[in-house]
């Protein structure tokens, strides 16, 4: 189906089932980059993004269940990644962006936040070992296993993996530029690929994966990677177009994870006319149970107002 879908140019027929969370943890706002992990049988592990008074972001965890092209959340979220000590990578925020499950464990990366003066800011990437049955992270390095370095002079958040055999794939957003305009300091960010061995130690492809589609779009946010039948089926969020500030979800497509053929058209999902995601539509994560193809996503506001759900429509 989803091969044909390319070959077709059909749109991937996503079908928004509604808010999954609504932000209601106290002291804290948004809800924003979930991610998902199978666990066993219809049980997963969902992680999100809380911000705090002073906007740090922290990483909570919440035990769910999938079935029947349904996700139902369980008891009650629990902190599990706070930010780093003073000075280090992270020591300004932690945000969730991907799990993934290796030789019997699993792995949540996370993006570490550092503040800069004038409104700049550094984003690398962490590692953190999942505890399944205490529902907890902790933290396998105090510095970032993807970051600044020759290649990425800015800052590198990987956000999507793949393991094919002893090789590890990432797709990151590197940092191109600040530009100083009249509103402040303008950031440029694109989609970047490197590969690994053991997930920790990365050599860094040069160059974009995906090239902006023209003047006006500057930023892609937390692509996430799905393969299937050969093909890499990815994922994005980006922003501008001439008439559009906010966000947007792009789609592109691969045989080799390096060479993509971008077709925003065939996407599938777009902002509602009304609600949560009326504004804005963000950071998909797209993961399969039981046949069944789901994206959590967030709407208006970088995931002011939560996070939602959609599920990808059988053929007739």
């Amino acid at each position: 189906m989803m091969k044909e879908r390319l070959q077709t140019k059909k749109p991937f027929p996503w079908k928004k089932l509604g808010l999954l969370f609504k932000p209601n943890i106290a002291g804290f706002t948004h809800g924003s980059h979930p991610c998902a992990i199978h666990v066993k049988d219809d049980v997963f592990i969902l992680a999100f993004t809380c911000r705090d008074e002073q906007q740090r972001s922290h990483i909570f965890l919440y035990y769910a269940t999938v079935s029947d092209g349904q996700m139902l959340l369980k008891g009650t979220p629990k902190m599990a990644l706070v930010p780093g000590d003073k000075g280090n990578f992270d020591c300004d925020g932690v945000i969730s962006v991907c799990f993934v499950k290796h030789n019997d464990q699993c792995f949540l990366y996370y993006v570490g936040w550092q503040n800069l003066p004038d409104g700049l800011w550094i984003c690398d990437t962490g590692r953190a070992i999942l505890d399944t049955d205490n529902l907890s992270l902790e933290k396998e390095f105090s510095g970032p296993v993807l970051g600044r370095d020759k290649n990425n002079p800015l800052f590198a958040a990987a956000t999507a993996f793949h393991i094919t055999g002893d090789v590890w794939h990432t797709w990151y957003n590197s940092g191109i530029k600040w530009e100083k305009t009249e509103q402040g300091w303008h950031h440029h960010y694109g989609i970047h690929h490197a590969q690994s061995s053991n997930g920790i130690d990365w050599v860094c492809d040069p160059g974009l994966c995906i090239p902006f589609a023209d003047e006006y779009e500057y930023a892609f946010g937390r692509p996430s990677v799905f393969f299937h039948d050969g093909i890499y089926f990815m994922w994005f969020a980006h922003r501008a177009t001439k008439e559009i500030a906010t966000y947007r979800i792009g789609f592109a497509s691969s045989s080799d994870g390096l060479q993509w053929d971008r077709d925003d058209a065939l996407s599938g999902i777009d902002v509602s006319p009304e609600g949560w995601d009326s504004e804005m539509i963000c950071y998909p994560y797209i993961f399969e149970h039981r046949g069944k193809l789901y994206m959590l996503y967030n709407g208006n506001g970088y995931g002011k107002t939560g996070f939602g759900l959609a599920v990808l429509e059988e053929e007739e």
